[in-house]
């Protein structure tokens, strides 16, 4: 549900850059952040964060917090 609604904020964010022209900077700033947000979301899913599991969980490289398991 939170990645739906990411999601659609992003494009409307994308649309507002196309359409209005104006605020680049803010509505830029907004939409990467956004993708940010979305981007750690789906790296969680996939397991590949530190402290996460998931499918590709084993073929990523073990850190300072899976030491402490």
């Amino acid at each position: 549900m939170l990645t739906l609604a990411l999601s659609l904020a992003l494009l409307v964010v994308v649309i507002l850059v196309i359409v209005r022209r104006r605020h680049l900077t803010l509505l830029m700033g907004l939409g990467s952040l956004i993708a940010a947000l979305l981007a750690m979301l789906w790296l969680q899913d996939l397991g590949l964060l530190p402290g996460s599991q998931g499918p590709l969980t084993h073929t990523r490289p073990l850190t300072l917090d899976d030491s402490h398991r």
